[in-house]
């Protein structure tokens, strides 16, 4: 009986030594918004607008159908330092047009819901973040626009997919 009390006790120790010289797994790093919006180029996909444009006694929502298939293409890389990479794609609207341009930037939010972009000459762009991950950036932002009806304030929501 002392033995096999003995070898128990010699086997638990060895178990024990085995299980703690395992190695421990690095937990998987969580990624931040910001790693998600700069992690790569993102391509538009989509584009609905609410409530809906009259255009000949049809109501519109799917306003991606009226982008031209020289803007479909292009590429948008949102940069570590806060400016903004855009890139015409393989077609470009205009040829004389540079193939990648700089010169905008945007700025997250401090609770890292809502992204601001911004570009020369223009009102910027505050985008609340309804989507984010590793293949899709999907947001929403207002426009008041006067299409001879008065003012309405519209909805856009814009997706982008990982190009």
């Amino acid at each position: 009986m002392k033995m096999i009390v003995k070898s128990l006790g010699l086997i638990s120790l060895m178990m024990l030594l085995v299980m703690a010289s395992c190695k421990k797994e690095d937990p998987v790093p969580v990624k931040t918004t910001k790693d998600y919006i700069t992690a790569h180029n993102w391509k538009m996909t989509a584009q609905v607008i609410d409530p809906g444009v009259n255009i000949n006694g049809t109501i519109i929502t799917d306003i991606f159908v009226f982008v031209p298939d020289c803007t479909k293409d292009d590429l948008t890389k949102f940069e570590t330092n806060g400016s903004i990479t855009d890139d015409e794609g393989a077609t470009k609207c205009d040829p004389t047009d540079p193939q990648t341009t700089t010169d905008g930037k945007w700025v997250l939010s401090s609770d890292n819901k809502t992204i601001t972009i911004s570009y020369p000459n223009e009102a910027p762009t505050s985008i609340e973040i309804l989507t984010i991950n590793d293949s899709t950036f999907k947001g929403k932002f207002t426009s008041v626009e006067d299409f001879g009806s008065g003012p309405i304030t519209y909805v856009i929501t814009i997706t982008f997919t990982k190009a």
